[in-house]
């Protein structure tokens, strides 16, 4: 009798592993519970599987979805591979069984300043042996065009803010000088870096967060 009962609990027990393995659900993590289903999965050549899972924001296709504040996982271990928080959004995408990470950051780089989502980073999970693994995040980062006018009229601009006091449009300020640093402005980068000394001006809440994401960023990709 209580071989049968052992053999049995044997049995459930190998049936539950191998269904979560199979299944390749979600873990605890920093936007994910055990009880979520993944926006993404990969399963390598081999079998071994990893899920995306966190704040979905838009499925673009089965292979493409934006997602932020979100765990890469190992399905076999439960292991998180890659995080990343609540303000990094990204694209995340299957390629070739690779998966790839592109973080996005809204920048005033369209026509006008509009602000778009532009890419600044990116890290891919793939199969090395017999190994899941993150390779990291490295700078992704292609510069845009900007017309020489509109630069030298910003330039401008910030003069008048600065004799004014006009610090109400300080988000878009850092913005503009943030895309411009990025873009290899060395006069932007200079004034971004020393943004309060340039203003007289000593931020504080959501623009001193924005500030020190901006400076963060540009000396991230432009070394």
């Amino acid at each position: 009798m209580r071989n049968a009962i052992l053999i049995s609990i044997l049995f459930l027990i190998s049936n539950l592993l191998f269904s979560q393995n199979k299944d390749c659900g979600c873990f605890d993590g920093i936007g994910s519970t055990e009880n979520d289903k993944p926006s993404l999965t990969v399963e390598f050549s081999d079998g071994d599987k990893i899920s995306v899972c966190g704040y979905e924001e838009k499925k673009i296709s089965d292979s493409i979805v934006l997602i932020s504040e979100f765990d890469v996982f190992n399905c076999k271990t439960g292991i998180s591979l890659t995080q990343y928080d609540a303000v990094q959004n990204c694209q995340v995408s299957i390629e070739n069984g690779i998966l790839v990470i592109i973080e996005l950051k809204y920048l005033p780089a369209g026509d006008n300043w509009k602000w778009i989502q532009v890419p600044i980073g990116i890290e891919k999970v793939l199969k090395n042996g017999v190994k899941v693994l993150a390779t990291g995040q490295t700078p992704n980062f292609e510069e845009i065009k900007i017309e020489k006018e509109r630069i030298e009229k910003f330039y401008n601009e910030l003069d008048s803010i600065k004799v004014n006091g006009e610090m109400n449009v300080l988000e878009n300020v850092i913005g503009k000088l943030e895309i411009l640093a990025l873009n290899g402005e060395q006069k932007a980068r200079k004034i971004l870096l020393d943004f309060e000394n340039y203003f007289n001006y000593e931020t504080d809440g959501a623009i001193a967060e924005q500030w020190k994401d901006a400076v963060a960023i540009v000396k991230w990709i432009k070394k």
